[in-house]
């Protein structure tokens, strides 16, 4: 009886080892310009000035220092990344004697959950993304009633990954990667980011307004 048992387990695990698969794809982000990161407004730089602070506590920034004098304006943005970087997009696909499953997403992408197959084993991967944005807009006059407003950003990403096994075993990773406005970043591994410039869009379009 005891051989017979032996016999099955060996059978049942040669079954489980063939039903398996897996395959995980990385598509690095598409390279296209953003936006031109300036804009030129028909008016004084004081009246543009004048109209700084009420348009921009509209949007989801934090104004971190002001210098009216050097026209500076020091702003910062926490929270989701997706559309405000690129970082390609992730297809994993496994199969076993649950099924097969196809997970495809944004690499930016806030919070997903997906399994990957490895050689030793299924894993269960908790992804969270998020985004530190430092913004630096200048506002200059360059003619009589013509003022240029410039911003540039410098990007934290951090990616966190918690990645569990069938056996309830997990491990833990962090990584952030930097990187400024027509710039890329990497992870370690698999990973690039790179600006799509819509957050200095969005900084130039309040301003502009």
């Amino acid at each position: 009886m005891k051989r017979a048992s032996g016999v099955s387990a060996a059978l049942f695990c040669l079954l489980l080892l063939a039903g398996c698969a897996g395959d995980f794809v990385y598509i690095r982000p598409v390279d296209v310009a953003g936006p031109e990161p300036s804009v030129t407004i028909g008016k004084s730089k004081a009246e543009v000035w004048q109209q700084i602070v009420p348009m921009l506590e509209d949007r989801a920034f934090v104004i971190d220092a002001l210098d009216k004098d050097a026209g500076v304006i020091m702003l910062s943005y926490t929270g989701d990344p997706e559309g405000y970087v690129d970082c390609g997009h992730i297809t994993s696909y496994v199969k076993n004697l649950r099924g097969e499953r196809t997970y495809q997403f944004p690499a930016a992408t806030a919070s997903t959950e997906y399994e990957f197959m490895q050689w030793n084993g299924l894993r269960v991967i908790t992804r969270e993304m998020s985004l530190e944005g430092r913004i630096n807009v200048t506002v200059a006059e360059t003619g009589a009633g013509q003022t240029q407003v410039s911003a540039r950003a410098r990007y934290s990403v951090t990616r966190n990954l918690t990645m569990r096994d069938a056996r309830g075993n997990s491990e833990v990773a962090s990584h952030v990667m930097h990187f400024t406005s027509g710039q890329d970043g990497a992870f370690p591994g698999t990973g690039i980011c790179r600006a799509t410039g819509l957050l200095e869009a969005e900084v130039l379009s309040a301003l502009a307004r």
